[in-house]
């Protein structure tokens, strides 16, 4: 693929929806924008709401850190590690 980058003009007539004369380097990008601009079909967006909820939901839930599992920190490298001395030693 050969095509060179948009110039802002093109990208801006094209953003505008002025999608006439488009350079054939610009005609994917035309095709798209015009899809992205039509009405949803019917039942396209079936579960938008339940979807958009269970975002929400989930953004508002802090994240849970998990640690490393047992047998990853008991093969961890130890070598020139001391343990702290006893309390009261």
């Amino acid at each position: 693929m050969t095509s060179e980058p948009l110039d802002r003009v093109t990208s801006e007539r094209l953003l505008d929806g002025r999608l006439v004369d488009s350079p054939a380097d610009a005609r994917p990008v035309a095709r798209l924008l015009t899809a992205v601009r039509a009405a949803p079909r019917p039942g396209e967006l079936t579960g938008e709401g339940r979807a958009v909820l269970a975002f929400r939901r989930a953004r508002a839930t802090p994240a849970v850190t998990q640690s490393p599992p047992a047998a990853v920190a008991q093969s961890a490298p130890t070598a020139g590690v001391q343990s702290p001395p006893a309390a009261g030693a």
